[in-house]
């Protein structure tokens, strides 16, 4: 699974068995984002939209994305 951005540049990904439901692992493959500020601070972790397909459409995990 990946996470890209609007230009298709890679800000995240993970490696995982085809047999898990991809709402399970949209969390796992959020953790990983990691984008370097242009000054001093940490990097960015969370994007502030996210765009998934129909696989990810699920409301126990809005509600756990909107608490992160």
């Amino acid at each position: 699974m990946v996470v890209v951005d609007g230009q298709g540049i890679l800000l995240g990904s993970i490696l995982a068995s085809a047999s898990p439901a991809e709402v399970k692992l949209a969390e796992k493959t959020l953790d990983t984002i990691n984008v370097p500020r242009a000054g001093r601070g940490r990097p960015k972790k969370r994007p502030k939209r996210l765009i998934a397909d129909k696989g990810y459409d699920s409301d126990p995990l809005r509600k756990r994305l909107k608490r992160l």
